[in-house]
């Protein structure tokens, strides 16, 4: 956990906020017809210490490794089409539970289970227990939960995996909304790829401006044809009030060659300062009449897109993409992100308070975005700043139609500074 002075907050009262637990960020989801499911599964790594090895007698959940049941890693799909026509990595995870009411699927890397559980599923189990439980009120019925599934369905797209060891497990759930104990599960190894010319041409330091405000940030690798880890964002000469951010990461599109900026979020942490627990999110911004700085709390946004000009692998420019907003009466606003930036919330108070780091320096699209000689052997080896990284920071497990439904997904309003 790290601590950090939030000197430049600015204080948002929000619009349309979602309910929001520790580690856990709600979002829409679209059940998918037929025996497949279309992105699903939530693939959060829980939370807590465990001490004790499975199948314990004593009081509690009680586990049974179902041996009529399976969950079996089949394939990737890197061309994967999303509802709104973008393609989209996912592996392909099979499943059979007979006589589950519901079940739902979990991953997470063999290292993290040994460091945060010692190994010990019912503590992991009993701990996603409590956040099913909240997820059931907040939904109103077990049903309702986006990422439980009734037993029609016999194969998951999942988001795509990071490399290393990574554990799938399959849980059963009845219909009083309880983990029942009931589980299965496997283990696969991901290698990641060799770099192309392409992924690396983005490695390096660049200086990001629109002429009036100016960032200098430095792009290394996160995953081989993946992901990019990018540092400085709202840093700078341009930006008076200087600030520490935790690294974003980008995705690279092997279709295109461009590298995307997606929202997400990043950890949660404590302020000393403000004495709050806080979740630290990047977001997709847009305008109204009443503000510059609205943001859009959904995750797995693509909010804009890095092209290389044409010929040139040291010029680009960063272009918005398009987003419909669905208003309180059902209209629909079709408009277009107006920039990007880090946004804290303290969704512990009974009114949630959405904070906008900076002030001043929001570098507004278009942007520019030239190449620093000499940067991009150094950015090959570069090793981001530590932070766990939590699958809802490429998150997919929710509607890709880019509307974002009044009463499940949040606005939040730049209010007076603090």
């Amino acid at each position: 956990m790290k601590t950090r002075s939030i000197l430049a907050a600015l204080m948002v009262a929000a619009l349309l906020v979602p309910a929001c637990t520790k580690h856990r960020i709600p979002a829409t989801h679209e059940h998918g017809s037929g025996n497949t499911q279309t992105p699903g599964g939530n693939n959060n790594n829980g939370q807590g210490q465990g001490g004790n090895q499975n199948n314990q007698e004593n009081q509690g959940l009680k586990l049974n490794m179902r041996s009529d049941w399976s969950i079996a890693w089949e394939r990737s799909w890197w061309d994967y089409v999303e509802a709104d026509g973008s393609l989209s990595d996912v592996e392909v995870i099979s499943i059979s539970c007979p006589g589950a009411d519901y079940f739902m699927v979990r991953e997470f890397t063999t290292d993290w289970f040994a460091s945060e559980y010692n190994n010990d599923l019912k503590a992991y189990l009993e701990d996603e227990d409590k956040y099913l439980a909240q997820d059931v009120e907040s939904a109103g019925s077990i049903g309702n939960v986006w990422y439980v599934y009734n037993t029609s369905i016999n194969e998951l797209l999942l988001d795509r995996a990071r490399s290393g060891e990574r554990e799938y497990l399959l849980v059963g759930i009845t219909k009083e909304g309880k983990i029942s104990g009931d589980y299965a599960k496997c283990v696969h190894m991901f290698e990641q790829e060799k770099a192309s010319e392409e992924y690396n041409a983005w490695l390096g330091k660049w200086l990001v401006t629109n002429g009036r405000v100016g960032y200098d940030i430095t792009i290394s690798k996160s995953e081989s044809n993946w992901l990019y880890w990018i540092d400085g964002w709202e840093t700078g000469e341009s930006v008076t009030e200087q600030m520490i951010y935790e690294s974003i990461e980008a995705r690279f599109d092997r279709n295109t060659g461009n590298l995307v900026f997606f929202s997400q979020f990043i950890q949660d942490y404590y302020d000393e300062n403000e004495n709050l627990q806080l979740y630290e999110y990047f977001l997709g911004n847009i305008s109204d009449s009443s503000s510059d700085a609205v943001g859009i709390t959904d995750t797995g946004l693509n909010i804009a897109d890095a092209i290389f000009d044409e010929g040139s692998t040291t010029v680009a420019q960063i272009l918005p993409r398009k987003v419909n907003v669905r208003r309180e009466d059902d209209s629909i606003w079709e408009t277009e992100f107006t920039s990007m930036c880090y946004w804290n919330v303290d969704s512990d108070s009974e009114q949630p308070v959405w904070m906008r780091y900076n002030s001043t320096g929001l570098a507004k699209f278009p942007l520019s975005m030239t190449f620093q000689p000499g940067t991009k052997a150094a950015a090959s080896e570069i090793v981001a700043v530590e932070r766990e990284l939590t699958p809802l920071s490429v998150h997919k497990s929710q509607s890709r139609a880019h509307n974002v439904e009044h009463g499940s997904i949040g606005l939040c309003y730049e209010g007076n500074r603090r």
